[in-house]
């Protein structure tokens, strides 16, 4: 492949190899991901679940860069320190898109009201304040919102285009589509990927900690498969490691 920046379509198998180097990327930087994600989550336990629901893009985002930097041999503070204007564009673009489905929803549900007038009265159900999903109800809150994200589809493309590169936002949105269009097994990995975070956030809050790094890793290499045409990371390392190899072996 050449390595140039551009939609491209892929083999439909290539979730295997995406699978395996976001696992890879993941450990690369582990300490630094599990302190991100109990931080960052500690941080936004005590608000609303919709800062949950509006953040969770931009979280996502940070563990893209992250990825990248591991992948890049970049240091995460230099990745980190360059990116603000993108986590912004994330956070902005789901700030938006959070506000109207509110908007929406609140004058449907004006719309219902008005229509149900002269009906009997509804009666409240008591939910206990103390059940919880798992012992760590904010981590399967943060896992059930970037589920209900990834369900949109185009966040999977949309947000490491935002974090890594400086295009305008049109132009990730027309990548964005451009890539599913080529690739449209993705919908697919998209869809079963939101399934795995939502069934994980029902078995136990605390696997947060190692489903939103290995998502942004799987965001991330899933955008330089498709996106920069670079080879499998593997075969990277072992070309890298055979050129150093063979200089060694040259008679000086």
């Amino acid at each position: 492949m050449k390595n140039t920046f551009g939609s491209q379509p892929v083999e439909s198998n290539s979730w295997k190899r995406w699978l395996k180097e976001a696992v890879h990327l993941s450990g690369k930087n582990l300490a630094l991901n599990v302190a991100l994600v109990l931080l960052t989550i500690g941080l936004l336990a005590p608000f609303s679940p919709m800062l949950l629901l509006i953040t969770a893009p931009a979280l996502v985002g940070v563990f893209v860069l992250v990825a990248h930097s591991a992948a890049s041999s970049e240091p995460v503070l230099d990745t980190l320190k360059s990116a603000p204007a993108g986590i912004l564009r994330v956070l902005f673009c789901s700030t938006a898109a959070v506000s109207i489905m509110a908007i929406a929803f609140f004058f449907i549900l004006m719309i219902v009201k008005g229509t149900a007038l002269g009906s009997p009265a509804t009666t409240s159900t008591y939910v206990p304040q103390d059940y919880q999903f798992s012992d760590f109800l904010v981590g399967s809150k943060a896992l059930f919102a970037i589920g209900l994200w990834l369900l949109v589809i185009l966040p999977w493309f949309a947000v490491p285009l935002m974090v890594c590169t400086n295009l305008p936002l049109r132009l990730c949105l027309d990548h964005t589509f451009k890539a599913f269009n080529q690739n449209k097994f993705v919908v697919f990995v998209v869809f079963f990927t939101a399934l795995g975070l939502m069934g994980g956030a029902l078995f136990h809050g605390l696997t947060v900690v190692p489903l939103f790094p290995i998502l942004g890793g799987l965001m991330y290499s899933a955008y330089r498969h498709i996106f920069m045409g670079l080879p499998p990371l593997e075969t990277a390392e072992a070309k890298s490691k055979s050129s150093i190899f063979d200089r060694l072996l040259q008679p000086k």
